[in-house]
């Protein structure tokens, strides 16, 4: 319950990590402001830190708490909303799993496809639960009535794709496209991908492969998604042909995940032998291979790389300082 805009930010984070069920909150209790002249509603930066607009998020938000209790209209409600909005957004930005925080996701936020799926997963997850955040901190007692109003979506580029995703990783999952955003929103940058893929292997896979060759699997499926993602970087919210192509790219991206995991499903089915002395710990040396034909080396799912996404990192690359949510 929050009754003061001091209380509100008291409470943000917790509220936050309740209503999407979330592990915990990076949130290092800070929050600054943005300069004027930033076109920037709010961000986080990576070492925890909210920062908030004083014009367009903190004057309408005190303003809220001032007039605590009255009648307002629908364009006052909207405005009050729009600041709760960016707050919970960036809330969702920090939300993070056990052992884990918001900042480990830095480097993979540099990465076209996972900064796209980071920012409009979080986004979503922002519009599905205003509601319930809303109710979690009493604010229809303070702005009788922002329950019912609505407020466009940030990011409209990347959240065709990601809701697209969303529902078709649901689709094959048996999960609800509500539930892939609310799992893939309370994990970092880094980790997002992941649990998409994790959900396909969990529904495909679990019963049929060794669980040592989960890790690898899991990897190779995220792997598989991104290079659909990262065409949708640059892609302009106002021109509805790239908005089209943006749901197109979610498609692609969700079906070639879930191709990655059939193939993945029938090796296994090819192999039961193996996974079966795999399980019972005869082979622990044993290399996870298919059989050897032509062409063929380490099964599918098994990454050979020097690190978990194939890649070797480059020495020296710098991190951002923040990422932002956009203006309304």
């Amino acid at each position: 319950m929050a009754r003061t805009y001091d209380e509100l930010l008291q409470e943000q984070a917790t509220a936050a990590v309740q209503v999407l069920g979330a592990h915990h909150t990076s949130w290092n209790r800070t929050v600054e402001m943005l300069p004027l002249d930033d076109p920037r509603s709010g961000l986080v930066t990576w070492d925890h830190t909210i920062k908030l607009h004083p014009d367009r998020v903190v004057k309408d938000l005190r303003e809220m708490f001032d007039t605590a209790g009255q009648q307002h209209d629908e364009s006052t409600l909207r405005r009050y909303r729009k600041a709760l909005r960016v707050l919970l957004h960036e809330n969702v930005h920090l939300l993070a799993a056990a052992g884990t925080s918001h900042g480990m996701g830095a480097d993979a936020y540099q990465e076209p496809a996972k900064e796209i799926l980071e920012e409009a997963t979080t986004e979503i997850a922002t519009q599905q639960n205003l509601n319930e955040y809303i109710k979690a901190l009493d604010l229809e007692a303070v702005a009788p009535g922002i329950s019912r109003e609505r407020t466009e979506p940030a990011y409209g580029e990347y959240v065709p794709a990601v809701e697209t995703f969303a529902e078709e990783i649901g689709d094959a999952s048996g999960h609800s496209g509500r539930e892939v955003i609310r799992q893939m929103a309370v994990v970092n940058a880094e980790n997002k991908f992941s649990v998409a893929a994790g959900l396909l292997y969990d529904q495909k896979l679990a019963s049929l492969a060794p669980a040592q060759a989960r890790e690898g699997s899991v990897q190779a499926i995220a792997q598989a998604m991104q290079p659909a993602f990262a065409a949708v970087h640059g892609f302009d919210p106002d021109d509805p042909q790239d908005i089209q192509m943006s749901e197109l790219a979610g498609l692609m991206a969700a079906r070639v995940g879930g191709k990655k995991a059939d193939e993945l499903t029938k090796y296994w089915q090819a192999n039961q032998d193996l996974r079966r002395s795999i399980d019972a710990g005869l082979s622990a040396s044993t290399p996870l291979r298919g059989p050897q034909t032509p062409g063929h080396g380490a099964a599918p799912g098994r990454s050979e790389s020097p690190d978990r996404d194939g890649r070797r990192p480059e020495a020296g690359s710098a991190r951002p300082a923040s990422h932002r949510t956009r203006g309304d």
